[in-house]
């Protein structure tokens, strides 16, 4: 298993190690895909500064509000739903 790490400087700047992979993305919620589960990041005029997915690194700026883990087996799916909903109202 990658190693994983977080860091957060003033709720604007976050670096992270050990993503597989991301999720989704917009400037509300960013959800990775760690070495240890799925990672939702909310927050406001969020953008993904630096993606290095061959070494696992990803760098996010903006200000960030909270930061969650979800299991593995998650339905993202029903995420995907409900932005789809706020998109059509």
């Amino acid at each position: 298993m990658a190693e994983h790490s977080l860091s957060l400087a003033n709720r604007q700047r976050m670096e992270l190690t050990g993503v597989n992979n991301v999720i989704t993305f917009d400037e509300q919620e960013i959800i990775l895909s760690t070495a240890l589960g799925f990672l939702a990041v909310t927050g406001e005029e969020l953008h993904i500064n630096a993606l290095n997915l061959d070494d696992g690194k990803v760098a996010i700026q903006g200000n960030v509000n909270n930061i969650g883990y979800k299991p593995q087996g998650t339905d993202l799916k029903a995420k995907g739903k409900n932005m789809l909903g706020r998109l059509f109202k």
